[in-house]
């Protein structure tokens, strides 16, 4: 079995544009078909990563993604959102205040299936308060979702044993274990920190071949 990275892949996840991957930040989380638009415009990083090559075989790696080997974090909001991939963390900004997140995965089961069309996945996600924070960021509404390859919407849910964080205070952090039956190939974690607006994404790739 094989987790692919995108740092070692030249493609984009989804097939999409930076301007359609916006999309898969602006859509509602419930919604039945939330498939991206080439038109889509507005999503955004704070990282400005130029072209890169050689023997780490990355080649051109795409603007709208933070660079590997970049020591700045993206930094995103409902109004300018940001694209990631799993191990670089977001710094979300949440009205006055702002917390990280850092998301690692998916990882499955020992027991998956060489070629399973379908894989129990886990995602691991730890929010921890920016260093700047001076007051309680508020996650009791924070809510997470997948957009895969073929369009559709799946809700991350916490698995067993592991709560929700209501809120993450200066100096505080909570790690939770987000779960979900998802189909393998390509896709796109989205966090919402309230509503229906995501203000991170994170695209992933997993093969089980």
């Amino acid at each position: 079995m094989r987790i692919d990275h995108p740092r070692a892949r030249r493609t984009v996840a989804l097939g999409l544009t930076a301007g359609a991957l916006a999309a898969t930040l602006a859509g509602c989380s419930g919604a039945a078909d939330a498939r991206p638009q080439a038109s889509a415009t507005g999503t955004t990083s704070e990282v400005t990563p130029g072209a890169r090559s050689g023997a780490d075989g990355i080649g051109d790696w795409p603007s709208f993604l933070p660079s590997p080997s970049t020591s700045s974090m993206a930094t995103g909001s409902v109004d300018q959102p940001a694209v990631s991939y799993p191990g670089a963390p977001v710094l979300v900004r949440l009205g006055s205040t702002a917390v990280r997140v850092d998301l690692d995965g998916p990882s499955y089961p020992a027991s998956t299936k060489v070629g399973a069309d379908q894989v129990p996945c886990t995602f691991t996600v730890t929010f921890s308060a920016a260093a700047d924070t001076t007051g309680a960021d508020d996650l009791g509404s924070a809510h997470f979702d997948v957009l895969t390859h073929d369009g559709k919407v799946h809700p991350l849910k916490p698995g067993a044993g592991t709560g929700w964080p209501r809120s993450i205070t200066p100096g505080g952090r909570a790690v939770v274990r987000l779960q979900a039956t998802l189909p393998s190939g390509e896709g796109f974690v989205r966090f919402y920190p309230s509503g229906s607006r995501a203000a991170a994404g994170w695209d992933y790739v997993a093969e089980t071949d």
